[in-house]
């Protein structure tokens, strides 16, 4: 995959071909360009995820919007090292346990049921 930076977007996209293209903008992936092919293939493709989206949005009143506006807030960088740090934490608390991680994850399960039950 090829990075550039959101200032140079139009130029690389016509230079780009058929590789993938990962944009920046001050340091921060923003977005990713994927050729097209076959056309199409691609229409169809949009057509279908258009209807996923409306089944998915419709039923929890967000827009694409909203979820646009949510996704450009995000720290992509600071949610990465989040989920290392969280990995790390779960093999240590597995290792000290002797649980693996289906019945770490079952227990946390179990206990939510339990807390609804008696709500």
């Amino acid at each position: 995959m090829k990075n550039i930076e959101f200032d140079d977007l139009e130029k690389q996209i016509l230079l780009a071909q058929k590789e993938l293209v990962s944009i920046e903008h001050e340091g921060k992936t923003i977005g990713y360009y994927y050729p097209i092919g076959d056309r199409e293939a691609a229409k169809k493709a949009k057509e279908e995820l258009d209807r996923i989206i409306e089944k998915t949005l419709h039923p929890t009143g967000l827009t694409e919007e909203r979820i646009a506006e949510l996704r450009s807030k995000l720290d992509y960088e600071a949610a990465k090292k989040a989920a290392e740090k969280l990995d790390i934490l779960m093999e240590q608390i597995l290792a000290q346990t002797g649980l693996t991680e289906d019945e770490y994850v079952s227990m946390f399960m179990n206990a939510v049921e339990d807390e609804e039950e008696c709500a």
